[in-house]
């Protein structure tokens, strides 16, 4: 016999609701039932008194704790997904997690640095795509896609959600909304991507709406992250660079990786140059704070020391300058 728990935060309704809709359907929900007790009572500590799950309450409960196993904190992420989900089916509002953790830890993961010719070869499958009957567009959205990805060093799901009201063309600028944290943020392009973008536009978003996703799926929606992962690793067996299985990469976001890398090695080699380049580049990527910017020193100073060495010239100029308007402030 199941044991019966308790709730008694802003979302008991819901979370009983919840457990009973999935039991209906057959599920046991044991061990769920018992992880909304202990999310239950975070909850109370947190004063949610109200059926909101906000984005700061689900970060803190996401949190790795101390000493905890990297598959429980993901097992953690999964289920509050589908709580999300269920609030926000229900109307309520809800903040939906819309990223992954891996199952392995990070101290034993070292990302994956694309060289020159990388690079190339992935732009280059890309740029070769032939039309399908299912996505006539595949060939014209994914190679600027990917290309936004490598040299804008936008996160997967930035670039995917981008809508047509946030690119602006007369400009050259991306308006980053969809961002970690809810860090919008201006990305300007560089001149060679921005002229691809204006040919883009005319050839895809010609009639669009300011709420059409700028890079759209078959149906017109938003791509999964999934769904980018999935001809991120076509390409990488296309272009014969290794792949060590899910999660182990190269990934998707070792291409932001490879950006800021890249970005650091520009930069003059002298300590106050870095000191004061540190705050664009972290701005730039969308840090929270600029500890998240400083593991790039390390990577490229200790990891990657022949970046260091041999100068970049495929990305061109991976920060060019930019001031926004008064008018836009």
């Amino acid at each position: 016999m199941s044991r019966i728990y308790h709730y008694q935060s802003g979302l008991a309704n819901q979370i009983n609701s919840f457990i009973a809709e999935k039991r209906v359907l057959g599920c046991k929900y044991d061990k769920e039932a018992k992880t909304f007790w202990t999310m239950d009572r975070f909850l109370l500590s947190q004063g949610v008194t109200t059926p909101v799950l906000s984005q700061e309450v689900v970060e803190k409960w996401l949190a790795k704790r101390p000493n905890e196993k990297r598959k429980n904190q993901k097992w953690r992420l999964n289920f509050t997904k589908r709580f999300a989900e269920y609030l926000q089916r229900m109307g309520y509002d809800a903040y939906y997690p819309d990223y992954s953790i891996s199952s392995r830890d990070d101290a034993d993961f070292t990302p994956y640095i694309f060289t020159d010719k990388e690079l190339a070869q992935i732009i280059n499958y890309f740029e070769n795509m032939q039309p399908s009957r299912q996505y006539p567009i595949a060939h014209i959205v994914y190679p600027l896609l990917f290309k936004t990805l490598i040299c804008c060093g936008l996160r997967a799901g930035e670039a995917a959600t981008l809508k047509v009201k946030d690119v602006d063309i007369m400009r050259g600028v991306l308006t980053i909304r969809a961002a970690k944290h809810d860090k919008q943020r201006f990305v300007p392009l560089s001149e060679g991507l921005w002229e691809e973008y204006e040919q883009y536009f005319r050839e895809v978003h010609e009639g669009s709406s300011n709420e059409d996703y700028f890079f759209p799926n078959a149906r017109r929606n938003a791509h999964h992250t999934n769904v980018i992962y999935d001809r991120f690793r076509e390409a990488l067996w296309y272009c014969g660079i290794e792949h060590k299985g899910r999660g182990y990469g190269p990934r998707v976001h070792d291409l932001r990786h490879t950006f800021a890398v890249r970005a650091m090695q520009k930069l003059k080699k002298s300590k106050g140059d870095i000191v004061n380049s540190l705050p664009y580049l972290s701005a730039y990527l969308g840090h929270c704070n600029m500890s998240k910017t400083q593991i790039y020193l390390h990577l490229t100073a200790e990891c990657y020391p022949e970046f260091l060495e041999n100068e970049s010239k495929y990305l061109g100029d991976t920060i060019p300058t930019w001031e926004v308007p008064d008018e836009d402030n």
